[in-house]
């Protein structure tokens, strides 16, 4: 038996030895990899400050509007328009009107006010009668964002949207509707866009 064992080792000089284990990280390499991972948690937080501070600088506390209660500042998935000439392009119908009613419905599947308004004179497009009906999301509602409290009696310039449905809807809940006091058209307070000189003559009324 001796022989024999010593015959198999001299035909297979290789020695079965154990597998070794994977080369353990340095410190420094552990240290380097803390480093890498703590400097992108940094990143990141930096990244989340800059947009905080963007939505701030865009909509952050204005001068103030009138006729009624002005809606919550607008959500990141609304559109908001930088200039007066983008704002009105997005308007297919500007008018200045009178709110005869309100109602809410959620038949859309969320909670919106039906505004019965009527025209008392026209800026850009045609309406479709004296009559509109004009929706918006309700203010203090689930659904966000919130839209304006439009007070009955009241006359604003809205700035409405006709969908595919044929309904009228604001352009967006801060910037669809202007508060009008003596003659002057107020923007609403986190609305920093005039409207045009031409669109204010044709509706009567002066910035």
């Amino acid at each position: 038996m001796i022989r024999v064992k010593s015959l198999m080792q001299q035909a297979n000089p290789v020695q079965e030895s154990a597998p070794e284990e994977p080369a353990r990280p340095s410190g420094r390499q552990r240290a380097r990899r803390r480093g890498l991972v703590l400097s992108g948690a940094v990143a990141a937080l930096a990244v989340a400050v800059a947009v905080v501070v963007t939505l701030v600088t865009v909509y952050g506390s204005q001068g103030g509007g009138s006729g009624g209660r002005p809606a919550e500042p607008p959500a990141a998935d609304e559109p908001y328009y930088m200039t007066t000439g983008d704002l009105e392009r997005h308007a297919d119908v500007v008018v200045r009107a009178r709110v005869d009613a309100t109602r809410e419905t959620d038949e859309d599947g969320f909670s919106e006010t039906i505004a019965t308004v009527r025209v008392v004179a026209t800026g850009k497009g045609k309406p479709p009668g004296r009559t509109i009906h004009a929706s918006y999301p309700s203010p203090g509602g689930a659904s966000l964002p919130a839209g304006p409290e439009l007070t009955v009696r009241h006359e604003y310039v809205l700035l409405l949207e006709r969908m595919g449905d044929g309904k009228y809807v604001l352009v967006n809940t801060t910037q669809g509707y202007y508060g009008i006091e003596a003659g002057h058209a107020k923007a609403g307070p986190h609305n920093r866009v005039a409207l045009s000189d031409g669109v204010l003559k044709a509706l009567g009324l002066t910035r």
